[in-house]
């Protein structure tokens, strides 16, 4: 096989904040019989304590940087499917170069993943603001870019979808018997106002048994029910406990009158740094098209995710289902922190049998919940259920359905569905119905790309289109985030106006200046610049509302405005909004933990700023 990726070319960077000092190490990696680049290639650093301080991937060329925030000694690894690991000490102090090389592991099948064409039908060409027939908005998607996706989260939408409840989606909510209802809302925090993940949170009935069990994610939060399915059931207490503490909250109060906050004595530095990600993937012969596509775009997914977020430690787990009649039920590789040994397994699949429109889907379910090495103390368990078609309906699989939503519930394994173009209407509510049981998100395949054939209509009254490894990117980032300990307390003011914004203009000529906002992944400045105005107007005004707001927030502004950014109180930039022309605009904030936000508009060396709650 003709070795593509073993050339590493990377570069070091590395700072200690106390001494104001900064070293720079270069590393090669090569193959010794014939180099080439190491794509999506992981680098480790650990300290003298063993601890991980860094994990990042290098980009399809080879390059990667890491920083450090003392000088010191580090213990780095090089790691890829197929190769021994490569080990070095290394010293930041200064510049300094240093050269690796990877030899092929005999113990193991030296593989590389091959870069695949696909070729795209003409169904989707150039780019479009908005589809006549569906209340969808597009982003800049062009054609050949591929797969494109929107999403639901029905904890944001929780009025709507209780409406469709009654109406569109009454006759799936029979055949599958399950139906999240008597929703509790719950924030554990610390005294500080931290987030705590990992907290157990159980809600029992008046005879003191459990009725429900979740763990709190990475905002601290977690989604009770009171009732799946079938009798009315009294609810009684809600029980926290972490580390050995237990909180009760003995009067809990259902979600459409607040969410229920409880504080802990714990200190912020807790927070596990470990991230489970699992995809459980439909292999059979409806899906080939698209899983094509899937295994193309998942290294990118993953190489953003890693690098965004360089001191957790991401592991990657996959499971592939067929059918009861197929040459195999599943197949599953657990957890490895090496993404090059989980894409292999992956490649190696490939979309075969199927035919009739169930599957086997409880069966995947209960091997990547049951049979994956989900750990404790993660503060990540994600898993991605991507299919285009449902599971049987015989009573047995439906129960069996609720056993595994109940069971990933309390370990703490958010479900996220991403349907393909086979999926009905009864898959889509049951995957819904799945995402909300386990505080997940509901992703769907769309007919923008012009990949696979036909894609449903969600029920749903608008959403937005976006390719779908921009929209994965969006929902590991969400589900990681976790501010540092530091970060909790504002940095800016907060006697920003929060409805209406008035803002005098000083006469003369208006620039902006070289003003900048840090960009999410730490690496990029977004500068923006307003052209001489010809007709200058002594003030703008913009409102924004509803203040605080569950989800979308519109913004009117009295004259054309280019964009608006969307930061955190740190100020750094979250969303980029372009008002392409219009005086008004909403913005879905709908994906951020709880907290204050900021939307800022830069004019001369001001920055026109309200503040936005977002609350559930």
């Amino acid at each position: 096989m003709k070795i593509k990726l073993i050339l590493l070319s990377s570069l070091f960077s590395a700072f200690a904040v106390a001494q104001n000092l900064r070293g720079k190490a270069e590393v090669m990696v090569m193959e010794s019989e014939q180099p080439s680049n190491v794509r999506f290639g992981n680098v480790q650093a650990y300290d003298s304590n063993n601890k991980l301080v860094n994990s990042v991937l290098t980009d399809a060329d080879g390059n990667y940087s890491m920083d450090f925030k003392d000088t010191g000694t580090y213990h780095l690894k090089v790691m890829y499917a197929g190769y021994e690991v490569e080990e070095e000490v290394i010293k930041i102090t200064e510049d300094q170069v240093n050269d690796f090389s990877l030899n092929k592991d005999a113990s193991k099948k030296a593989r590389v993943l091959e870069e695949k064409e696909y070729r795209l039908d003409t169904r989707y060409m150039g780019e479009v603001a908005y589809l006549s027939n569906n209340n969808a908005q597009v982003h800049n998607i062009t054609k050949g870019k591929g797969l494109t996706a929107g999403e639901i989260n029905d904890f944001a939408k929780w009025k709507l979808w209780n409406d469709y409840l009654k109406s569109d989606l009454l006759k799936y909510q029979q055949v599958w018997k399950l139906n999240p209802q008597k929703r509790f809302t719950v924030q554990v925090l610390n005294a500080e106002k931290n987030p705590v993940v990992g907290a157990t949170v159980k809600l029992f009935d008046k005879g003191n048994s459990v009725i429900w069990e979740a763990i709190s994610d990475n905002t601290g939060k977690v989604e009770l029910w009171g009732k799946l399915n079938g009798d009315e059931v009294e609810t009684g207490k809600i029980e926290v406990s972490y580390l050995g503490l237990i909180k009760e909250i003995k009067r809990p109060k259902l979600f459409s009158k607040g969410i229920n906050k409880i504080k802990l004595d714990v200190d912020c530095g807790a927070t596990s740094n470990e991230v489970e990600i699992a995809f459980l993937i439909d292999a059979t012969g409806s899906m080939g098209d698209e899983i094509n596509f899937i295994k193309r775009d998942l290294n990118q997914v993953m190489y953003k995710a890693q690098n965004l977020f360089k001191g957790v430690n991401i592991k990657y787990g996959s499971v592939f289902y067929r059918d009861k009649t197929e040459d195999y039920m599943t197949k599953h590789k657990d957890f490895t922190n090496v993404l090059s040994e989980a894409l292999v397994f992956i490649d190696d699949q490939f979309a075969k049998g199927g035919g009739d429109m169930p599957e086997a889907l409880d069966e995947g379910l209960a091997v990547a919940i049951d049979q994956l090495s989900w750990s404790e103390n993660s503060r990540t368990k994600l898993l991605f259920v991507i299919l285009d078609a449902p599971a049987h309906t015989d009573e047995n699989t439906i129960q069996r359905l609720e056993k595994l939503a109940r069971k990933a519930a309390k370990k703490g394994i958010k479900i996220v569905p991403i349907t393909g173009s086979g999926i009905n209407k009864s898959g889509e509510y049951l995957m819904r119905s799945l995402a909300l049981c386990t505080n997940g998100t509901y992703l769907f395949l769309t007919d923008h790309s012009g990949i696979g054939v036909s894609h449903i209509k969600p029920t749903v009254d608008e959403f937005d289109v976006q390719l779908l490894t921009e929209r994965l990117t969006t929902v590991i980032k969400t589900a990681i985030y976790y501010p540092e300990c530091d970060e909790i307390t504002p940095h800016l003011p907060l006697n920003y106006p929060d409805s209406v914004v008035n803002y005098t203009l000083d006469q003369g000529q208006v620039y902006v200046d070289t003003n900048t906002i840090i960009n999410t992944d730490s690496t990029k400045r977004d500068s923006s610049r307003v052209t001489q105005r010809e007709n200058i107007v002594e003030t703008i005004e913009w409102k924004f509302y509803p203040n605080p707001t569950r989800d979308y927030v519109t913004v009117e502004t009295s004259e054309e405005i280019e964009f608006i950014y969307v930061t955190d109180l740190s100020g750094k930039l979250l969303q980029k909004v372009e008002f392409n022309g219009a005086r008004n605009t909403t913005i879905y904030l709908g994906d951020y933990p709880v907290g204050i936000y900021l939307l800022r508009y830069p004019i001369g060396k001001q920055w026109v700023t309200g503040k936005v709650i977002l609350a559930r």
